[in-house]
């Protein structure tokens, strides 16, 4: 029950995300550098007046973002404690530990725009194809943040996503 609350936390953030309109850049050296292959090390959520960061699929968990020198956006997250599935409740479980779409970006200054165009999550879709991020690179590492958002899974309540990637290639 703690995975789909978190994982509906995490879809929550991404959903809310959709409604920026994506902006339109050419490829320029802040797009050079972020073409290539991440590796997630860390991901938190952070609810907006609260103090403590959430780990949505727990405190290691595992993740790659590949991005094109084309313009393309692929991302798979899994929790760090999966298992195989033998039972509906165990693929549910399952389900609620992977988060994986793709699409293409756009990058205007810090900002990334993805054009969704399949997902493991039918939350993608409609109004909810266009995410926003907001990036920065850090020596060899990629952080990655949501804009402060509406949270689907807690009503009332903003929430602000962070993605730490390291550089594989």
């Amino acid at each position: 029950m703690a995975n789909r609350t978190t994982a509906a936390l995490f879809l929550g953030a991404l959903a809310a995300a959709s409604s920026l309109i994506p902006c339109i850049a050419s490829p320029d050296e802040g797009t050079k550098s972020l073409v290539g292959t991440w590796k997630l090390t860390g991901w938190t959520l952070r609810v907006v007046g609260e103090t403590t960061d959430k780990e949505p699929f727990g405190p290691n968990p595992k993740g790659r973002l590949v991005m094109t020198p084309d313009g393309y956006w692929i991302v798979i997250i899994t929790g760090a404690n999966r298992y195989p599935a033998r039972t509906a409740e165990e693929k549910v479980a399952l389900f609620d530990s992977v988060l994986a779409y793709s699409g293409k970006y756009t990058i205007e200054g810090d900002k990334i725009t993805i054009q969704v165009d399949m997902s493991g999550n039918e939350v993608f879709t409609g109004p909810n194809q266009t995410q926003t991020r907001f990036f920065r690179i850090d020596g060899r590492q990629l952080i990655v943040r949501t804009p402060e958002i509406n949270s689907a899974a807690l009503p009332g309540k903003k929430i602000i996503g962070t993605n730490i990637f390291e550089r594989e290639q």
